[in-house]
C-alpha cells in the first residue's frame, strides 16, 4: 500500500508539499497540484478522512444546493461540478432546494453545522434579503470560515464570488434572433418570479424590443416555472385567447418544448407560421421535432468553475470577489430556420 512518501517520489515533491495538497494548509502551485494529484491517482493513495480533518480542520466536502433537480439543465452542471471536486480530492453533498427560499436556508444551515469547507449556491432569493447576503458572506466560526460561491447570478453587492453567464445580453440575443427571422409580434415565457436569471432574460427581451421599436403588448407576456407543462399551457393561453404573435422567446428549453407542442397542435407549423426559440442549450433541444433554436450556456464550465473558484478562495488564493462570467452564442435550429441544424446532439448524456 502506498504512503505519503511514495506519493512524493512520484512526484518529484517533498513530503511537505503532498500534505499541503492534501491539507490545503498551504499555497501550491497548480503545476505541482496536478503533479501530486495524478501521483495520489497512480497510486491509489488513501488519505485517512478522520485523520485528515483532526489536523486541518477540513472536511475535504464542498456542499452543493441547486434549485430543481428535474431540469435538464443540472446534470452537466452536477458534473462539472462532481468531476472537479473529485480530481481535487473534495466529496459532494448535493441538496435541492425545489425553488424553496425556506429549502434554501434550512440547507445552507446544515451545510454550515456540518462544517463543510464550501458551498456552492444556485439562490432563488430575492434581491431583498439583505440579511441573507451577509450572513451567507459570515458562515462557520472565528477557526474555520465557509465561503459561498453563487452560481447564475452575481450578488454584487456583497463579497460572494459567483460564475454566470450574461442573461440579459441572452435575452436581447434571442429576441434579436427572431427579429432577424421576420418575426415582429414577439411574445416570451418568462420563468418563475423568484429566479434571478429569468428576470434578466426577460429584460434583455424587453430591451430588444424597444431597441427596434417593436410593441411591447403586455398580452404576449406569460409566466411558467421552466417546466414544458408551463411552457405548453402558457402558450395554450397565448392561442385560446387569440393573442396574435409570430414568435416565441421561451426562458429556457424546457417551455420552448412545451410550446412547440401547444403550437402544433393547433395546426401552426414551425417555423413558417410561428418561430420559436429557448435558452441553455440543453440535450433535448436537439431531438425535439423541430430542433430547438437556443441560446448555448456552456453548463459543464459552469459547475467546474464554481469548485475551481470556491477552492480558491478556500485556500485565500483569491484578493478581490471575483465574478466569472462565461461567454454564450447563438445555436440555430430548425424551429427558427429550415435551413438550421437539424442533427442529433449525442454527447453528454
Amino acid at each position: 500500500m502506498a504512503n505519503i512518501k511514495d506519493v512524493a517520489k512520484k512526484a518529484g515533491v517533498s513530503i511537505s508539499t503532498v500534505s499541503n495538497v492534501i491539507n490545503g494548509t498551504k499555497y501550491v502551485s497548480d503545476e505541482l497540484r496536478e503533479r501530486v494529484n495524478k501521483a495520489i491517482t497512480d497510486l491509489n493513495y488513501e488519505v485517512d478522512p478522520v485523520a485528515r480533518s483532526l489536523k486541518s480542520k477540513k472536511t475535504m466536502s464542498i456542499g452543493v444546493i441547486i434549485t430543481d433537480i428535474n431540469r435538464v439543465f443540472f446534470p452537466q452542471v452536477i458534473k462539472g461540478i462532481q468531476d472537479t471536486a473529485t480530481r481535487n480530492g473534495y466529496s459532494i453533498t448535493f441538496c435541492n432546494s425545489n425553488d424553496s427560499f425556506d429549502m434554501e436556508k434550512r440547507f445552507v444551515q446544515m451545510m454550515e453545522n456540518s462544517q463543510l469547507d464550501g458551498i456552492i449556491l444556485d439562490s432563488v432569493a430575492d434581491a431583498g434579503q439583505q440579511c441573507y447576503f451577509k450572513e451567507l458572506c459570515c458562515l462557520g466560526s472565528g477557526k474555520k470560515r465557509i465561503p459561498v460561491v453563487s452560481i447564475e447570478r452575481r450578488i454584487d453587492d456583497f463579497p460572494i464570488d459567483s460564475v454566470v453567464v450574461n442573461n440579459a445580453e441572452g435575452g436581447s440575443m434571442a429576441a434579436r434572433h427572431l427579429i432577424e427571422c421576420g418575426c415582429r409580434k414577439v411574445a416570451h415565457i418568462a420563468g418563475p418570479a423568484n429566479s434571478f436569471m429569468a428576470l434578466e432574460r426577460l429584460q434583455g427581451y424587453r430591451n430588444e424590443l424597444q431597441k427596434r421599436g417593436l410593441d411591447l403588448d403586455d398580452a404576449r407576456l406569460v409566466k411558467g416555472d421552466y417546466s414544458p407543462l408551463s411552457g405548453y399551457q402558457a402558450t395554450k393561453q397565448l392561442l385560446i385567447n387569440g393573442v396574435d404573435f409570430d414568435g416565441i422567446f421561451a426562458a429556457n428549453d424546457q417551455m420552448a418544448i412545451g410550446a412547440i407542442k401547444a403550437i402544433k397542435e393547433h395546426g401552426y407549423s414551425i417555423p413558417e407560421h410561428i418561430k420559436v426559440i429557448g435558452f441553455d442549450n440543453t440535450f433535448v433541444s436537439s431531438i425535439v421535432e423541430p430542433s430547438l433554436t437556443t441560446i448555448n450556456v456552456p453548463k459543464y464550465k459552469l459547475g467546474s468553475s464554481a469548485v475551481e473558484t470556491l477552492i480558491k478562495r478556500m485556500e485565500n488564493r483569491l484578493c478581490e470577489t471575483a465574478c466569472i462570467e462565461l461567454p454564450i452564442n447563438l445555436v440555430v435550429r430548425q424551429s427558427t430556420d429550415l435551413k438550421g441544424d437539424k442533427n442529433w446532439d449525442l454527447y453528454g448524456w
